[in-house]
């Protein structure tokens, strides 16, 4: 993770129980990593497994879609920042490893220049994925 300190980008890693307690590594089943950005996504935006629950709301409640077929069947996205949020779905790549984030169980907040990561277990993300993810975050 030396590459993100060059970037300015700083991580914190924790390791949670189903209640999201913090509790050590061997007995997590949520690894949080939260990194902050050196500057402002101006998003705020969370991303999770688009479920029944999730398509019911839509019936009610017109959700963000971003013209990726894949990407909007399995992630649901929930933003007050619907502009800047969709400006930053522009990305492909982006799109990408949102949904493989989403589709192995896991979750994404971005909250301005804060973004947490949230995957099943005592996962990590592959070093080069996670470049990339904050890179097209931070263009």
């Amino acid at each position: 993770m030396a590459d993100l300190k060059a970037m300015g980008i700083t991580v914190q890693k924790k390791f949670l129980n189903e209640d999201g307690v913090e509790v050590d590594a061997a007995a997590a089943q949520v690894t949080e990593l939260a990194f902050t950005l050196p500057k402002s996504t101006n998003v705020q935006a969370s991303f999770e497994l688009e479920g029944l629950g999730k398509r019911l709301v839509k019936i009610f409640k017109r959700e963000l879609q971003t013209g990726d077929g894949l990407f909007d069947a399995h992630v649901h996205i929930h933003t007050e920042t619907e502009d800047e949020t969709s400006k930053l779905l522009e990305s492909e790549e982006l799109r990408a490893i949102i949904e493989g984030i989403v589709s192995d169980g896991g979750a994404v907040e971005v909250d301005g220049a804060l973004v947490k990561v949230e995957l099943v277990g005592q996962t990590e993300m592959d070093a080069h994925r996670t470049e990339h993810f904050l890179q097209a975050l931070i263009r």
